[in-house]
């Protein structure tokens, strides 16, 4: 069962959906230092822009000052900006790091606050005026990927598979049942459902109908994996409940994180058919 697990949580409750060309969190162009009183004139012009926090942060933050940078980008994100929100998500899934290649935080707090990044960007993105209709642009052209809106739902998504991943190996570990499981699995399918409304937007250019395809059948896979993923969770908790003997060891435990383990390879298999976003 151990084996079994093992095997399910690194190879299959893991999977990559996003592309190698994802933008870094901030593009460096420029990296010589500008003063503070640059920085401080620049935003007193015009104190409740928060694009102006997030484009002194950025500097800041190509500067090595990554602290002020991000509490910069912070206090834009606080004030409603998208695109710095955003980066923020980024920021907190890469574990602080800034390497967008590692898309799953280690360390807790970071996975909690990208999640809430993530949310933020989401519901930004959903009481703006132009986003929900898709017709002028997908983001804002400071920052660099063009897929930003469908990203931040798939990110979103694919956070919530990787916690309750994570969940399920926190219960056999321990040997407890997890109830949290279900509201992770809710807040998955509600999420991936929030992906698939997202629009094909003409923006992509050349790539709108291949990440178009790829949204659908991506999150759509995410979806179906949450429906079935919660029945059984629901099911696996009963049995948890009246197991005698370690989860491990559980012959009827065993049997349905079996079933759990099937719908996790269906899910690599699907998203592995099509490109990444």
């Amino acid at each position: 069962m151990r084996k079994l697990f093992v095997v399910a949580f690194s190879s299959l409750f893991f999977v990559s959906v996003f592309s190698t060309d994802v933008s870094a969190i901030v593009e460096c162009t420029n990296n010589t230092p500008i003063s503070e009183s640059t920085h401080r004139a620049y935003i007193a012009e015009a104190p409740n822009d928060p694009v102006r926090f997030y484009t002194v942060g950025v500097a800041y933050y190509c500067e090595g000052r990554v602290a002020d940078g991000i509490n910069y980008i912070e206090k834009a994100s606080d004030m409603g900006d998208i695109t710095a929100s955003y980066a923020l998500g980024l920021y907190f899934r890469s574990d602080k790091t800034g390497d967008v290649s590692k898309m799953e935080p280690e360390v807790q707090d970071n996975y909690d606050a990208a999640i809430f990044y993530y949310k933020r960007t989401a519901s930004l993105i959903e009481s703006s005026s132009t986003y929900p209709h898709g017709v002028d642009f997908d983001l804002p052209a400071r920052e660099g990927s063009l897929y930003m809106s469908v990203r931040t739902y798939l990110a979103l998504t694919d956070l919530y598979y990787i916690g309750y991943g994570r969940a399920l190996g926190d219960m056999l570990k321990n040997n407890v049942s997890y109830t949290d499981t279900i509201k992770v699995l809710t807040n998955m399918q509600s999420s991936a459902e929030r992906c698939l409304r997202r629009p094909s937007l003409s923006v992509w250019g050349g790539k709108q109908s291949q990440v178009a395809h790829s949204k659908k059948v991506i999150c759509g896979a995410y979806k179906i994996f949450a429906e079935k993923a919660f029945i059984l969770e629901s099911k696996r908790l009963g049995i948890a409940k009246r197991c005698e003997s370690s989860l491990r060891d559980c012959e009827e435990h065993k049997a349905v994180f079996g079933e759990i383990v099937k719908e996790a390879q269906k899910l690599a298999k699907t998203t592995h058919s099509v490109p990444k976003i």
